[in-house]
């Protein structure tokens, strides 16, 4: 039984790990099969997350430069997993999205919200509840951390 805070710390930092490893392996293929780097990658999920979008606004959320942000989605066009289109709202813009295929690779790269909810909806009660409330603890503490609720 472990009784002391350093143990009950421990022991959650050893779950935490088996955890990664374990959802690590059960994915690990789809992330050693992709071949773009990790700046086209960051261009894939900013696009994924919050596209279409124009160059500047990729460039800006990347925090490159805007020829360097076109460079990066010139690189997913030609491996097919990003499109431009005109902006119908206003055509002199040209927008950047993902095609299918990028929006595939993005499911199968963050499939691990699917694991998860399978397995959350194995708890009982009780361990639900647990989680939950442990999960609010540390949200608590990262916003405390960062300043997201105002008190930095």
């Amino acid at each position: 039984m472990i009784q002391t805070r350093e143990e009950l710390e421990r022991e959650v930092m050893a779950q935490y790990r088996t955890l990664g490893r374990t959802l690590k392996t059960s994915s690990g293929t789809v992330w050693m099969d992709i071949d773009i780097t990790i700046a086209q990658l960051r261009t894939l999920l900013v696009l994924a997350e919050e596209g279409p979008l124009v160059i500047g606004q990729i460039a800006q959320r990347l925090g490159v430069g805007l020829s360097t942000g076109g460079h990066l989605v010139d690189r997913l066009v030609q491996a097919g997993l990003a499109e431009r289109t005109e902006d119908a709202e206003d055509r002199r813009r040209t927008l950047a999205q993902l095609t299918p295929k990028g929006e595939d690779l993005y499911a199968r790269l963050l499939n691990h919200p699917l694991q998860i909810q399978m397995l959350i909806q194995r708890l009982d009660k009780d361990d639900l509840a647990a989680l939950l409330q442990g999960l609010q603890a540390i949200n608590r503490l990262v916003e405390q951390e960062s300043g997201a609720d105002g008190s930095k």
